[in-house]
């Protein structure tokens, strides 16, 4: 499955919430590697009581020590992209042209 850059496709997937608040889910074979995003839809038998929901939606800033410690360095290690600032220019090009 080829996808160009500014294409999406959008799959449904059904998963389960486990009691260490991990998802699983089974994703279907011949994804590419790359971003994805996620909408959980959370069934209405239990709802969350509200200051769940406010906990939830906190932000809850990380120090630098803390992010290196959790290891959320090298996000753009993967990508192929050697100079950043010149990746958001083109990035900036690409959607001043599809308007």
């Amino acid at each position: 499955m080829a996808l160009e850059p500014d294409e999406m496709t959008i799959i449904h997937l059904s998963g389960r919430i486990t009691e260490s608040g991990e998802l699983e889910l089974k994703l279907p074979a011949g994804l590419p590697p790359g971003e994805a995003h996620v909408t959980i839809e959370v069934g209405e038998s239990e709802p969350w009581p509200p200051e769940d929901v406010a906990d939830a939606l906190r932000v809850k800033p990380r120090t630098g020590a803390e992010i290196v410690a959790a290891g959320l360095l090298g996000g753009w290690a993967d990508q192929g992209i050697a100079d950043s600032t010149e990746w958001v220019a083109e990035q900036r090009r690409r959607r001043e042209r599809s308007l």
